[in-house]
């Protein structure tokens, strides 16, 4: 498919939306942070040792606000990753994006506006039944909904993603 621009009207859900932002979450926030959660789990088994042996003073405190850090982040980012992007979602006057993949870049353009990125720019790619998490930075995706892509376009797709990085 050397040479060949292929188009793709793609059509939004709020449920797509909402598993993308609940599959960052768990993997980026939960499954590979796998360390700062077994931290958080011996601390709170530390500070419940401490509150049964009756302490009560500043390491009790420090103890108590390291314990709420991990699940305070886990909070903020699935509320802000969801408020982002339902908030697009919501924001277009018709859930509908076009997408072109040509040799230099993918294109889209929306409701909310049009803009390119060079196939460079896409640093991780997560697969998921309907659609695909482009990544152009640890904590920055756009969802590309599959739709009725044929399978060949697909592998172009994939193909070019993996030549870029």
């Amino acid at each position: 498919m050397s040479g060949t621009q292929i188009e793709h009207q793609a059509v939004f859900t709020e449920a797509m939306v909402r598993d993308a932002v609940r599959t960052f979450v768990w993997r980026r926030v939960i499954a590979q942070q796998k360390g700062l959660w077994l931290a958080a789990a011996a601390l709170l088994a530390y500070l419940l040792f401490l509150l049964a042996r009756g302490e009560r003073d500043w390491l009790v405190g420090v103890l108590a606000v390291a314990v709420a850090l991990p699940p305070l982040i886990l909070a903020v980012t699935w509320w802000v990753h969801s408020r982002n992007s339902l908030g697009r979602l919501r924001a277009m006057p018709t859930p509908q994006a076009r997408f072109s993949f040509g040799e230099d870049g993918l294109a889209v353009e929306s409701g909310l506006g049009a803009g390119r990125l060079p196939w460079s720019a896409f640093q991780e790619v997560w697969e998921r039944p309907g659609y695909w998490m482009l990544f152009t930075a640890p904590a920055q995706f756009m969802t590309l909904p599959l739709g009725d892509l044929a399978p060949a376009d697909l592998q172009s797709l994939r193909e070019r993603l993996r030549a870029a990085r």
